[in-house]
């Protein structure tokens, strides 16, 4: 914590500084009395910096760095205003001056800036609303409990084939290497299942009662048994029957069983649904916003602009115009040899 003596000492006293030159961009106002925080300290240009900004702009900077700026009170704030504030503001007139803030780069961090601001205020708003309730906390504990509740599961690859012999045949292959790459070639080859067999089989992570991890797909019980009886990277020793077909089952890992309870979720729930009303409001004024404010939008025009997987964007080009490879070289083209004389 910052000694508030530091503060208050720096505060409390005149703010006096030395006279400027005839040739400073800036005017030095008169001392004024401490008590007063709307009091003009400096002018530059059309600006004025007050006690109240001086304030602000020390109480944000740690005690470490205002030794930087003396060694008495009296050496802090005058440093501190002259190489930080009137320096700052002093860059700011001159970009002013040049107009610096219709530059599109200028122009975009100046709406990231206001754009933080806004959001900054609506998270400070949704928190004067109070916190969330232990109530709101439970309720979704309660509605998510496949979250924070999960059986062991196993992770399963399957090959399956139309016979046992085929199934025996495939065995022997895959314990003569068994790795993911021998594997993955045998699935891809020889297995029924084409839904899996691009992807080794894999069946996801499966749990006792044969749901799994992957959307809509569950596994036969014969299946969740076998792997019972073998470890972790282990393949089961004898096909499985599943169906008019027979699988070659592979144990991959396994996972032990989730129970999280809400004494220990309650503070990151307490945080999503924080965040939950956050994104709500600011939802709730970008709509706003879009009634009052956006005129028109034409996306089709955006079809001239190439963009890549990698995210690169392209630069837009006039609609019409010839990619590169195809387009006529500048200038006179060479003659070229030909049997009745160069062309």
């Amino acid at each position: 914590m910052r000694p508030a003596s530091i503060l208050r000492a720096i505060l409390a006293s005149s703010i006096a500084l030395v006279a400027a030159t005839a040739t400073s961009s800036y005017v030095l106002a008169d001392a004024a009395a401490p008590s007063d925080a709307d009091a003009v300290v400096a002018k530059v240009g059309v600006r004025t910096i007050t006690v109240r900004e001086v304030e602000r702009r020390l109480a944000a900077i740690p005690p470490f760095q205002l030794r930087y700026f003396g060694k008495t009170h009296d050496e802090i704030r005058r440093k501190f205003l002259e190489e930080s504030v009137l320096k700052e503001t002093l860059y700011a007139e001159g970009a002013e001056a040049t107009k610096m803030r219709e530059l599109p780069e200028v122009a975009e961090r100046i709406r990231g800036v206001l754009r933080s601001t806004i959001v900054a205020q609506i998270r400070a708003e949704v928190l004067a609303q109070g916190p969330v309730s232990e109530e709101d906390v439970r309720a979704y504990y309660e509605a998510n409990r496949d979250k924070y509740h999960a059986p062991p599961r196993v992770a399963i690859w399957r090959i399956l084939v139309a016979t046992r012999e085929q199934a025996l045949d495939v065995i022997g292959k895959a314990k003569a290497d068994l790795s993911p790459k021998r594997w993955n070639e045998l699935a891809r080859d020889t297995s029924l299942d084409k839904t899996t067999s691009m992807r080794g089989g894999n069946l996801g992570l499966v749990a006792p009662d044969g749901t799994t991890t992957e959307p809509n797909m569950k596994v036969d019980l014969a299946l969740v048994k076998a792997v019972e009886g073998v470890k972790d990277s282990e393949l089961v020793p004898e096909p499985v029957a599943e169906g008019s077909a027979w699988a070659v089952v592979w144990r991959r890992q396994s996972v032990k069983a989730v129970d999280r309870p809400l004494e220990l979720e309650a503070p990151s729930i307490r945080q999503l649904l924080m965040h939950e009303r956050t994104q709500k409001k600011i939802g709730e004024l970008v709509a706003e916003l879009r009634k009052k404010h956006l005129g028109e939008t034409n996306v089709d025009l955006l079809e001239i602009l190439g963009v890549s997987a990698m995210g690169e964007v392209s630069p837009a080009r006039r609609p019409g115009t010839l990619p590169s490879s195809r387009r006529p070289a500048e200038g006179k083209p060479a003659p070229t040899q030909t049997p009745i004389g160069p062309r």
